[in-house]
């Protein structure tokens, strides 16, 4: 089997379709972020790496052989490729396992070791804190808890540089938050590297006699040392990762940062096959892991079935609304069980990701 073509399809729903085609007529899927109509006459990032590096590097090539493409397209090995960042690199990572899943008849979960569960379920996500007051972030999530949700995070999204800029309204924000949720409902909030250390430090201790489960990204994600300092001040546990690229930025972020949980994008940290190794130096450190890969689609379902894999992997996915256009346009292109129900993804037993590809809501949706 090789490779013959790589393609990108603009959707409307603000996602790209990415199909990795091959000489058998086995295809792999994957998004890429956002998408540039045609008629636009412009060309995303995605797609100048698509023309420039990853076709010259990867037509021809066995699809099957995931591990040596990833190195090939990390670390640029020979004369046809240049090392591409790793969110790009996930793009294509998750592609080349949905079309393994395809050829061998078998979910990605079951090539990567079996699934320990395939019912995930997952948390609430609620984001723009900071352009919010405290009872209209309560509106959104109770917009969650009507659509039986039973796990939350509220997130303040910083734009910029805005470091301590209102820390009493956030507080009130988790304060209203936490008193309309049971005390058993899970709650999380996401700084967004959005305070310093002290004031990380003081909205902890005060999130902490409210009740919460778990205080992300409470400072810039550079700065591990900072990092260390609250993870250690601080009983609740402290989370990180979902910027990082790569199994050894996330050896220094535990060496230096020792945050409480770690968070890879599947995107982000450079794919299945490099958020499965994470995954497994967690299980080796004892640190807790929670996936950042909120929105539905594609690459949300590669982040479960790789999520899926973990013995230990007790807490709720992320789901947002907020990253993938109308839910139902996302369900009509990809299946209806891309989209949680009842707070919950369940995993199905179809070759590769699973993705029921509708054709004709493909070309409805299409940009032109």
């Amino acid at each position: 089997m090789k490779i013959t073509d790589i393609t990108i399809t603009p959707l409307k729903i603000r996602k790209s379709l990415l199909r990795i085609q091959t000489d058998a007529g086995v295809e792999g899927w994957s998004e890429a972020f956002g998408a540039v109509s045609p008629s636009a006459n412009r060309t995303s990032v995605f797609e100048a790496y698509l023309e420039n590096t990853i076709k010259p590097a990867l037509i021809g090539e066995d699809p099957l052989q995931i591990e040596r493409i990833w190195e090939l397209l990390t670390f640029g090995k020979d004369e046809r490729s240049h090392k591409v960042p790793a969110h790009i690199v996930g793009i294509v990572d998750v592609a080349l396992w949905d079309l393994m899943g395809k050829e061998t008849g078998l979910p990605v979960y079951a090539l990567m070791g079996g699934a320990a569960r395939t019912h995930l379920p997952m948390y609430w996500s609620v984001g723009s804190g900071w352009r919010m007051q405290p009872s209209e972030m309560l509106e959104k999530v109770k917009e969650g808890w009507d659509a039986n949700y039973r796990a939350f995070k509220i997130r303040m999204d910083w734009r910029g540089w805005r470091q301590d800029i209102d820390p009493i309204k956030d507080y009130e924000m988790f304060k209203l938050v936490r008193e309309f949720l049971p005390q058993d409902v899970y709650l999380g909030f996401d700084a967004n590297n959005g305070y310093s250390v002290s004031t990380a430090i003081q909205q902890g201790r005060k999130f902490e006699e409210l009740g919460i489960n778990h205080f992300e990204e409470p400072i810039p994600h550079n700065d591990l040392p900072g990092l260390k300092q609250i993870a250690d001040a601080l009983d609740v546990a402290v989370s990180a990762g979902e910027q990082d690229a790569y199994r050894w930025w996330f050896e220094h972020l535990v060496l230096l940062g020792n945050p409480d949980i770690l968070q890879p994008d599947i995107l982000s940290a450079g794919g299945p096959t490099e958020v499965k190794k994470i995954f497994d130096m967690a299980t080796i450190l004892d640190k807790p892991v929670m996936p950042h890969s909120p929105q539905a689609g594609i690459n949300s379902m590669a982040s479960m079935h790789v999520y899926a894999t973990v013995q230990n992997a007790t807490r709720p996915h992320e789901f947002s609304t907020e990253f993938s256009g109308p839910l139902d346009d996302v369900a009509a292109i990809y299946g209806e069980h891309v989209v949680p129900l009842n707070g919950a993804i369940n995993l199905t037993d179809r070759p590769g990701l699973g993705i029921d590809l509708d054709e004709g809501k493909v070309e409805e949706f299409r940009l032109k």
